[in-house]
């Protein structure tokens, strides 16, 4: 079964558009999580080339869906309807996200990098692990792991700590990680997380 739309309605020329049945909406978190569990699979392989021929398919296949998502927006801003079903899809965190990864909108890159952080929160609650943020400025984001054991965070799990953030957060370009105390001092407040943030006019 495919969904099909008269060609009429998408300004394009004659004949349906059709595609394959969309189903049920995937979690954008649970995807990000796969993507990164693989990338960190592919960069311990023994053969040192391995990364760098994903890095450089991965590169390849941004800058291909960037040209299309471009020549989309595009096309949608140009239609006063387009541009507001443009505006209404932005609302959905995987649109935003996907928008955001490709540099075609800008969003608060604080607000991202604490999005972020929740959601790695469980992976590493299940290693006994607390990402907090301690602050984001340009494009450098300073954080701090917390382990519920003494004998400190393991160095491969901060290095993929800053991979997935990198990874989730557009023009992120460093992720600082601070020693394994609390952000208790003057002058170095951890921020609250996301959740607790009233998103939306005032009321």
């Amino acid at each position: 079964m495919t969904d099909t739309l008269p060609a009429a309605a998408a300004g394009v020329g004659a004949g349906p558009i059709t595609g394959p049945d969309i189903g049920a909406e995937e979690d954008v978190t649970v995807l990000a999580a796969r993507a990164d569990q693989l990338r960190d699979r592919v960069r311990h392989l023994p053969d040192p080339t391995a990364a760098a021929t994903l890095d450089e398919a991965l590169d390849a296949v941004t800058a291909f869906n960037r040209a299309g998502l471009v020549s989309l927006v595009r096309s949608l801003r140009a239609d006063p309807v387009g541009a507001q079903l443009l505006y209404a899809a932005m609302e959905a965190p995987a649109v935003m996200a996907l928008l955001a990864a490709h540099d075609i909108i800008r969003t608060d890159r604080t607000l991202d990098v604490l999005r972020a952080a929740e959601q790695l929160g469980p992976y590493l609650t299940a290693s006994g692990v607390t990402l907090q943020v301690v602050g984001v400025d340009a494009s450098t984001a300073t954080v701090r792991l917390l382990s519920d054991g003494c004998g400190g965070v393991d160095p491969g799990l901060v290095e993929s700590v800053r991979a997935a953030l990198r990874s989730r957060v557009a023009g992120l370009a460093a992720v600082e990680v601070l020693a394994d105390e609390p952000a208790s001092g003057p002058g170095e407040p951890a921020f609250v997380p996301l959740s607790s943030l009233q998103v939306g006019a005032p009321r």
